[in-house]
């Protein structure tokens, strides 16, 4: 593979043109060429395309997040892409795997990663609330160690007031010093209403990410959630702050998009009809277990003696049991065992699991036999080929 085509691959995403920038942009240049995009590619002034919008908005977001920090610049600029995801260090010459990586940069590895949550954060850091409508308006510590979920979704005061609805949870305090395409969308006759009291029709439902651990979903589990949202007070004729417990029971099983729907409990604004409030299940990744499915699959370390006898592994499971899977035949790299019923719950087929799936990584040892320890190992295995 020619020498150019191999950088231009490590390279990989070009941030710098991603967000419009020159290569010695400085931090004010950056902050402001991303809340331009943030804006543009938000999912919720993109309602028509929200999944290309949404990934766009991350990307936006992944850039700004490499760029603004010292650290990481300093990997792109020097190794591209590849070498943040592979953890700083530079890829071999024909692209194989690096050593060592740097810690801190999320996601459990060495490599860097980055996902929509981290998209909003920025976005929420920067802009100083989230959008209801796109995994934002939780924040804060609830009750039942549960997250404290703000509904504010709709503009507009009361009837003739003209005032702002603010939907971001917390006020834009620089906003007035951002030039026109890096304010959030909240102008007269936008679709969150605006000045002058005028009302647009909003989303009928307001979704907000329920983030559940794989041990909640697995053993079911009670969330109680302190949600603030905006009722119209027909006496005072203002729009009133309420407050509320709302109790979610998690079933065992529950996978990852499943949707609890508090019908009525969003904003209610004059002369509309009350919100659905619906929350969407997203599953926290496990250090241990991967779900498919109803199936759960962990990688388990074996030493190559234990490998090649009969034994057995230990496994702590998600509700506490300690599984004892016996070991009964030669135990190769990548070998799968499989213990039936010990999966995730089925939530639908109550008292039914899925199946567990353990991957085995057979460590050998580092260094190599001499002649005389090979001589003796042949000796051992020669009837056992």
């Amino acid at each position: 593979m020619p020498k150019r085509k191999r950088e231009d691959e490590r390279m990989g995403k070009d941030y710098y043109a991603i967000l419009g920038v020159p290569k010695d942009a400085d931090e004010e240049t950056l902050k402001k060429a991303y809340r331009k995009l943030a804006v543009k590619y938000h999912p919720d002034k993109n309602r028509d395309n929200v999944e290309a919008a949404t990934a766009k908005f991350k990307e936006v977001g992944e850039a700004y997040d490499v760029l603004s920090d010292k650290q990481k610049r300093e990997i792109y600029d020097r190794y591209g892409e590849e070498g943040l995801k592979m953890g700083g260090t530079p890829p071999s010459a024909d692209g194989a795997g690096a050593g060592a990586g740097f810690s801190g940069f999320g996601g459990g590895g060495g490599g860097y990663q980055f996902n929509e949550d981290q998209a909003q954060r920025i976005f929420e850091e920067l802009f100083g609330g989230g959008f209801g409508g796109f995994g934002g308006g939780m924040g804060g510590a609830g009750m039942g160690g549960g997250p404290r979920v703000r509904v504010f979704q709709g503009g507009g005061g009361a009837p003739g007031g003209g005032g702002f609805g603010n939907i971001f949870g917390s006020g834009f305090g620089d906003a007035a010093s951002m030039d026109e395409d890096e304010r959030p969308f909240y102008g007269g006759g936008g679709r969150f209403g605006g000045f002058g009291g005028q009302q647009q029709q909003r989303p009928r439902t307001v979704e907000v990410p329920l983030k559940l651990t794989l041990k909640e979903l697995y053993s079911g589990t009670t969330k109680k959630l302190k949600i603030t949202r905006r009722v119209f007070n027909k006496a005072t004729n203002k729009l009133e702050e309420k407050e509320e417990i709302i109790t979610i029971n998690v079933s065992p099983g529950w996978k990852d998009g499943t949707r609890i729907t508090f019908a009525g409990k969003g904003d209610e604004l004059p002369g509309q009809p009350p919100q659905d409030l619906v929350f969407v299940v997203r599953q926290i990744p496990d250090e241990r277990f991967k779900r498919e499915g109803d199936d759960l699959v962990t990688q388990v370390r074996i030493r190559l003696p234990d490998a090649l006898s009969e034994g057995k592994i230990d496994i702590p499971h998600l509700d506490g049991r300690i599984l004892r899977v016996p070991l009964k035949e030669v135990v190769t790299p990548g070998y799968v065992r499989v213990v039936k019923n010990e999966g995730m719950p089925k939530s639908k087929a109550p008292g039914q699991k899925g199946d567990l799936k353990i991957v085995s990584d057979v460590a050998f040892p580092k260094k190599q036999l001499n002649a005389t320890e090979k001589e003796l190992l042949e000796d051992l295995l020669r009837d056992k080929w």
